[in-house]
Order: C-alpha cells, then structure tokens, then sequence
C-alpha cells in the first residue's frame, strides 16, 4: 500500500498535528509506504532551523519526505502550501502509485479536484474552525493581546468557516482523534457518523517516561537549579489554551506555597507580576527534548479553553506527571477524575489555583495519580495500536473505493 501523507505542519514539531504525523507514519506497518508531503520548515519563532534536525529523525525506510514550499510563522503559510499541493499532487499519485491520501482538518487537499485524482481520501478532523473561534470569544481577552495566528482566525472566520463547509461537504472519508469530536462535527458539519472512525491519538511510552532529574536537568541547561516543586505548562502561547487564566492563578498559589512555574512553548513572552524566580519560561522546546522537561516537572497543567485530545496530556501522564487539565473535549477520554489526573472548568484560575494548591500540599496523592497516569496511557493509548487502526481503515476506504468504481 502507498499512502500520500499531505502534511501542512511536521517537522520541527511546533504543534499537536505534527507530532500526530510524525508518529502515525512512524509506527505504521512496514508494508505500507509513506509519502509525506510538508513546507520546508527553515525558522521556529527566532530559532533557524538546521537540515540536519530534519534529516537525522530516525524514520524507518518506507517514509519519504517531499517539501513543497517554505512554511513560515503567518496565517498565509498554509494557503501556500494548498496551492502548492493543488500543482503537485496529481503527479506524485501518479510517480509512487498512490492507493490513498490522508489530509489534515487544515485541509491541505482543499483545492485537489476528486474527480481527477482518482484516489479516496482520508481527513484526520484535529480541531475546526468554529472550535477555534469559540475558545478565542471565550477566553476574553483583548483584541490585541492575542496571538497573530489567533486575530487572523477571528476576523476570517466567516469566510473560513464557509471555507470549511464545503470542504466536509465533499465524498471523502475522516478520521478523529476523540468521541467527542465525532460527536461535534457530526453536528456541526453534517457528516454521516459512518463516515467517521474514531482513533485515538496514542503515545510512545519508551520514549516519554519519567527519566532521572538529573540527567534530564542536563539537557536543558538554560534551566537554572530548582529546589521547590515543579508545575509546567507547555502549549502554544496563545490565550485558548488557557495560559492568561494560569497566569492570574500564580499568585494565590505561591501565598500558600513555594513553587518554581515553568512555561515552555512557541509564541510571545507572558507578562506576569509574580517574583522573577517563581516563574522561568523557556520559548520554544525542540519536541525530542520535551520528555526531559516533563521529567523536570512534578505536575503539569493544560487549562485549555478548547481542545480534542492533547498529545502533551498524554505525553505528562507517561511521564508520571500529576496532570490538571480542564474538562472540555476529549480530555476526559483519557483523563479520569481525581484516579489518574485532575478535571477543572474551563476559565476558571480559582480551580486550577486549588487543584494546582492540593497536589503541592500532598505529594502522596500527587505521585498516586502520576503512577496511575502512567498505566492508563499504557494500556489504553499507543501509537502502534493507532497506526494499526489506521492502516485497517485505510483498506476499508480503498475497497469502498474500488468496489463503487
């Protein structure tokens, strides 16, 4: 079988889709050959971006990477990238002999004309943009203190939106990452349920486990000696994923207790008026470091205003984290409460200051969830069982295909 993996984030991994393409490809059954077509990533925020991060990934031989274009930090990269895709695809199909493209809910595929490529597809649903829109109104905050990315969606969303519509409207098959997105877009775009397999992003527990600090403290020299407990948030710096509402938390928690607040991720500097060493942020962290920055940690927290289900919460749990995350989404899918992790509301920093508070104050239930946490993404959540599920449903597609031609 060859699949075209159409890519519109990959490598450097700046965010849950790229992580979600790495892995599935990267754990897929050796028969099945995997084409990757991606921008050529050459800057992550200030940091240039050398070829050998991208070529020295150990990708097993049936993966081949393309890059179409540049990706760049703006709103318009991806539109590149679709118009690229619309001008190369048809000839890629037809150079490697491909059985079947898998797209993204960033809809790379968005200008391919489906009668002439003559191959099914299959979109993995990661988020929409009503979603997106949703969590930005909710997080209330001023026009000009969010993200670029997140003014950009704002004011297009009427037209994305449409955008959006007509693209789900389209005979393609999907995927997604949670129940409670098939639920969603269901709704939402009026897709058929049987149109739409539910796989869950998955995990790889050898690579994410809690290493020794000291070791893991030495990967990441810039931080400095820590001597209180470690809470981390890392995501996008952008207000959807709750990060202003953590910010407002900071100083009630440090009233009662001594903690160090490490922040990590893509985007602008947070502002903050808390003591200068309860709190260090790190920018932007190459993904293949980011296990030894769980394993500096001793709770992680995503209060996430809008999510499916967040890689970085599976990622803490193997890493033996106590997780406190907010329950929207798919996160109850793989959190449950107070067993192997922590729900609060969303935009609410007096719970996260609480729940955050109570896993300082008893490290016996702080290391009972992040034990329990561990053995649920273990067993219920790894990549090779989704690239498995994956592939199977690919072959369904394909004879779907084949028989109605």
């Amino acid at each position: 079988m060859n699949v075209l993996m159409l890519a519109p984030e990959f490598l450097p991994c700046r965010g849950g889709v790229g992580v979600y393409i790495a892995e599935i490809a990267r754990h897929m059954p050796p028969d099945v050959n995997i084409h990757i077509v991606t921008p050529h990533r050459v800057r992550m925020e200030s940091q240039s971006i050398a070829d050998e991060e991208i070529s020295n990934q150990s990708f097993p031989s049936n993966i081949t990477v393309h890059f179409l274009g540049k990706a760049q930090d703006s709103f318009f990269y991806n539109l590149k990238f679709q118009l690229h895709c619309a001008a190369k695809v048809k000839s890629l199909i037809k150079e490697y002999d491909i059985d079947i493209i898998h797209s993204q809910s960033a809809m790379p595929d968005l200008f391919l004309s489906l009668k002439k490529i003559k191959v099914p597809i299959v979109t993995t649903i990661h988020t929409t943009i009503a979603s997106q829109k949703g969590a930005i109104k909710s997080s209330q905050q001023p026009f000009f203190q969010l993200d670029s990315s997140e003014q950009f969606t704002f004011l297009f969303s009427p037209a994305l939106i449409a955008m959006e519509n007509w693209y789900y409207s389209k005979d393609r098959h999907y995927i997604t990452v949670s129940d409670w997105a098939k639920q969603k877009v269901t709704i939402e775009k009026g897709i058929e349920p049987e149109r739409i397999e539910v796989i869950h992003n998955g995990i790889d527990a050898h690579f994410f486990q809690p290493y020794d600090r000291t070791l893991a403290q030495s990967y990441l020299p810039e931080l400095p000696p820590i001597h209180s407990p470690v809470i981390l948030f890392l995501s996008r710096m952008i207000q959807s994923k709750g990060i202003h509402d953590l910010i407002t938390a900071i100083p009630t928690i440090l009233k009662r207790n001594d903690a160090t607040f490490i922040i990590a991720g893509p985007g602008k500097q947070i502002k903050y008026s808390v003591p200068k060493q309860n709190i260090i942020q790190l920018g932007y962290i190459p993904h293949d470091i980011t296990r030894f920055l769980y394993s500096c940690a001793d709770i992680f927290t995503l209060p996430s205003l809008s999510e499916n289900f967040p890689l970085s919460v599976l990622e803490a749990m193997a890493s033996k984290n106590a997780v406190v995350a907010s329950n929207v989404g798919g996160i109850p899918e793989m959190i449950t409460h107070e067993k192997n992790g922590v729900l609060i509301p969303p935009h609410d920093p007096r719970s996260i200051e609480k729940a955050i508070t109570r896993l300082l104050e008893d490290e016996n239930y702080r290391k009972e969830l992040g034990e329990n946490a561990r053995e649920a993404v273990i067993k219920k959540f790894q990549w090779d069982k989704a690239a498995k599920l994956t592939k199977e449903y690919y072959i369904g597609v394909i004879e779907d295909a084949n028989s109605a031609s």
